[in-house]
Formats: C-alpha cells, sequence, structure tokens
C-alpha cells in the first residue's frame, strides 16, 4: 500500500500527460528558453543543461588572460561562451557536435589555454528494475526484516554502530551535514511536490537547485529521494525504513533533471556549492559517460577536469566525498590516478558477491550493499550467478511523475544505493568523533578501509578494494597503542 500525501487544495493530473514535463509552470519558460536557442541551456541563465549533446565543451584559460583574448580565442575556435564560470572553467558549444572535435583540437592549440576537454553526460548510478510490485510502507514485521543491508550477514552491522555511536555523543550521525547531489530530495510540500513522510522536515538545511536555478530543489524524477532515505529516514516513527545516519542534517543539491540528465559542469558547480554552503560529507550517487557523437563510454567522475577541481576543492576544506563506482561493470571505472580526490564505492548483493553491475576499476576503495544478482567471478565462494538473485535496497521514494505518492519502491540496485550506505557511515564516524574532533578527508577514507570487512581475495582487491564496509568497526573508539 502506498502513502499519498495531499495537499490542502486538490489538484488534477491527466494520466495521459507526462507529469514530469507538466509539474511547475517554470518547465514552460525553461524548454521555450531552450527551443528558441538551439541549446540545453540559455546563454545568461543561472539554468544548468540537462545533458551536453556533443557540442558542448569546457575550457579554462590562464589566469593571465584578459576577456578581449578570450573571447578572440573562443571566436577562433568557433565556439561560444553557454553557461556562467565555475571554478575558473566554462562551458562553450561549437555549432554542431560533429564541428566540436575541431573546436577542441584549436583550443587545445591556442597558447591562452590552460586546458580543454569535452563535457561528459552524467546520470544516477543505479540500475531501475521496475517490477510493478509495491510492497507497504511500514512492513509489519518491521524494518529487521526488509532492511538485509543494516543487519543481515553481508550487511554493514548498523545496529551496533548506532548504540556506539549514541554512547560517544554521536547519535544517529547528530550534528553532520551530509549534501547529496542527485534529483532533488522531497523536502517540502510545495504543489504539486510533497515532503517524504519518512523524512522529517526538521533535519533539512538549505539547498539549491542547479537545475532551475531557484532555492527550491524539489525531486522530480524520485532518485535522490530514496538516496535520501539510505542516509537519513527517520528512525522510530513506526514508518518505512530507518537510514543509516538517521539524524544527519541533510542539504538536498538538485543536479540531475526529471529525467536524471546532467552534465560535469553542473555537477561541480554542486559540490562547490556544498562546501561553501556547511557540508560535512558529500555523496555523489551518478556516473559520467563520454557524450555524442561519442559511443557512450563510462568514466571515471574524477575523469572530468572541471569536477576534479571542485574535488580538489572539497578536500581542501576538509569536506569528505563519497561517490559511486558506476554500473558497467567495468574495470577501467574508477580509475587510479585520482582517486583520493573521493571514497569510490562499488556495490554488493545479499550475499556478499560484487554485483553484476559494479564497476570495479584499481581505483575501488570499498564497497557496501547495492543488492541485485552476484557477478561470474571465479574462485569466489559468495558469488552464484545462476542462483536466483538476492533482495535490492529497501527505502521510501516515489515512482517518476508521481511526487505526491511516496511507497516503498522496489527494483532499486546498483553502485547508487551502494554509495549512500558510506555516506551514512561518513556522518557517524564524524559525528562520534572516533577519529577526534576534526579529521581529514584522507583519514576519514583509511579508516573505513582499515575497519573493512574483507571479501574476495585476501588483502586489497580490484573487485571489492579495501573490503566490505563495516559501520560498527568504523565507530569504535580507537586506543592509542603504546
Amino acid at each position: 500500500m502506498a502513502l499519498r500525501h495531499r495537499p490542502a487544495v486538490a489538484i488534477f493530473l491527466s494520466p495521459l500527460r507526462p507529469l514530469h514535463r507538466s509539474l511547475h509552470p517554470r518547465h514552460a519558460l525553461a524548454g521555450a528558453c531552450a527551443v528558441a536557442l538551439g541549446l540545453s541551456v540559455c546563454a545568461g541563465a543561472h539554468a544548468s543543461p540537462p545533458g551536453p549533446d556533443g557540442s558542448h565543451l569546457v575550457v579554462r584559460f590562464k589566469r593571465d588572460v584578459g576577456t578581449a583574448e578570450r573571447l578572440a580565442a573562443l571566436r577562433a575556435a568557433g565556439v561560444h561562451a553557454v553557461a556562467a564560470r565555475v571554478g575558473g572553467a566554462e562551458v562553450v558549444a561549437a555549432r554542431t557536435p560533429t564541428a566540436s572535435a575541431t573546436a577542441l583540437r584549436r583550443l587545445r592549440a591556442t597558447s591562452t589555454v590552460a586546458w580543454a576537454e569535452r563535457s561528459l553526460r552524467a546520470g544516477p548510478a543505479y540500475v531501475p528494475n521496475d517490477s510493478g510490485i509495491a510492497s507497504a510502507a511500514g512492513p509489519p514485521a518491521g524494518w529487521t526484516a526488509v532492511q538485509w543491508e543494516l543487519n543481515g550477514p553481508f550487511g554493514i552491522n548498523a545496529p551496533q554502530a548506532w548504540s556506539q555511536a549514541s554512547r560517544l555523543g554521536g547519535s544517529g550521525g547528530r550534528g553532520v551535514t551530509v549534501a547529496i547531489l542527485d534529483s532533488g530530495v522531497a523536502y517540502a510540500t510545495r504543489v504539486p511536490y510533497m515532503r517524504s513522510p519518512d523524512l522529517a522536515p526538521t533535519r533539512f538545511t538549505r539547498g539549491y537547485d542547479f537545475i532551475e536555478g531557484d532555492s527550491y530543489p524539489s525531486d522530480e524524477f524520485g532518485h535522490g529521494t530514496f538516496v535520501a532515505s539510505i542516509i537519513g529516514a527517520t528512525a522510530n516513527n513506526a514508518l518505512g525504513t530507518v537510514g543509516v545516519a538517521y539524524r544527519s542534517r541533510v542539504m538536498p543539491v538538485r543536479v540531475l533533471d526529471s529525467e536524471g540528465r546532467s552534465d560535469a559542469t553542473t555537477i561541480a558547480r554542486g559540490v562547490r556549492y556544498a562546501v561553501n554552503h556547511g557540508a560535512d560529507v558529500v555523496n555523489l550517487s551518478l556516473e559520467l559517460f563520454d557524450a555524442p557523437p561519442l559511443p557512450a563510454t563510462p568514466r571515471s567522475v574524477m575523469t572530468s577536469k572541471t569536477v576534479r577541481s571542485a574535488l580538489a576543492y572539497a578536500r581542501s576544506a576538509g569536506v569528505v566525498v563519497v561517490s559511486a563506482a558506476g554500473n558497467s561493470f567495468d574495470l577501467r571505472v574508477p580509475g587510479k590516478t585520482y582517486d583520493t580526490l573521493a571514497v569510490n564505492v562499488g556495490g554488493t548483493t545479499e550475499h556478499g558477491c560484487l554485483g553484476s553491475y559494479s564497476n570495479h576499476g584499481p581505483g575501488m576503495d570499498v564497497v557496501a550493499p547495492g543488492g541485485g544478482a552476484d557477478a561470474a567471478l571465479g574462485g569466489d565462494l559468495n558469488c552464484n550467478p545462476d542462483q536466483p538473485p538476492g533482495r535490492d535496497i529497501s527505502g521510501i521514494s516515489f515512482r517518476t511523475g508521481s511526487p505526491d505518492l511516496f511507497e516503498m519502491v522496489p527494483g532499486f540496485r546498483g553502485t547508487s544505493s551502494a554509495a549512500p550506505h558510506v555516506t551514512g557511515i561518513v556522518a557517524l564516524v564524524l559525528a562520534s568523533r572516533v577519529l577526534g574532533r576534526k579529521p581529514t578527508p584522507r583519514e576519514v577514507e583509511r579508516h573505513l578501509e582499515r575497519t573493512a570487512r574483507d571479501l574476495g581475495a585476501r588483502g586489497h582487491d580490484r573487485y571489492y578494494g579495501a573490503g566490505l564496509i563495516d559501520a560498527a568497526a568504523a565507530t569504535t573508539r580507537l586506543i592509542p597503542s603504546g
């Protein structure tokens, strides 16, 4: 049974209309602007593109380059600016996706340019499997019967961690601000959007919508609300599930549009916003791909120089970033070169095997529950791909196009579900101060790896990194040696 929260004034929407395209008048303006300019974003507007079409590039000029030189270089390359600068870089567009290759070569050959790259597409790092079957919110057997990921044999040992964190003064991640960079969150009731019944209104801190360019990061896609549920669903409210860090503060930052699309520049803006507005940890349950006309090759989040600059900014500010590894079962992603800028998280199944979807590149740091079917890893006794898949991850959200109808959404599996488990544990670690008052991101990452449960081959390996994250071990106060 689903839970429908209705506004005070009744509204009627035709089921034949695509609701995600007709939820708010502001969409009509954004669409008209896009059509009029023939671009995916208006020049000078605050709104960000829903995803590059292949004509978009990102360029950064050297620090001593003036406006006249910059504009001349752009004209010579056959491109024009289409979005505001972020971290010193700007998004530009060629006339067509085909012309972008020539423009990129010209920009890279220009002496005033520090670097230039293609704009990468971004999307949520999850694998939907809509079965059409929805279970009731708040199952009769309680959350323990549903959330294997918290207390099962290959869960994260959350109950013990909650007790330990409470004794240390960090109950449920109290006092820690978690920024969720995603499709927004159902954080408030604003017709036609409704607040999720499993997310308390007092737990939200001010966020921002980088798709629409306003201060109302409401979710239209459902993905961000599900991620928020994993991290911070309310405890002891006789409803739904329990979040890993159920007393943490949530900062919703919308960087994905109503269809789950975005680009690297928008992600970078979101990271910088979160850092500048007091986030302690940032969750990135999304992945990057090459934009057309190139094949949709999966890329590490750190591949984009624009995102990489924002992640370095977060690290220098002492903010921990947790990133989903992605769902293409790719052995190159995440890469190793810049892996220290974020905690890269792969996904595991209820059986303790790598998920059949999970990327497993050399930059993998840890794994966490993501649900789904086992990968075919020879020699790993936990992996039985010929057997029925384990259960997926549980959480309350809504299906795309129905932002007032909340339920235990079925079929969520992937590294997008794995990363928020790690983010929640980071919040518990910071709140309990087991690493001191202000540990560095590197200290937090090493602590997570040191306390992880080894899976697969002995020691650190490419499939599981340091192993399955363990909340109980991570929230155990360290005893000084000597």
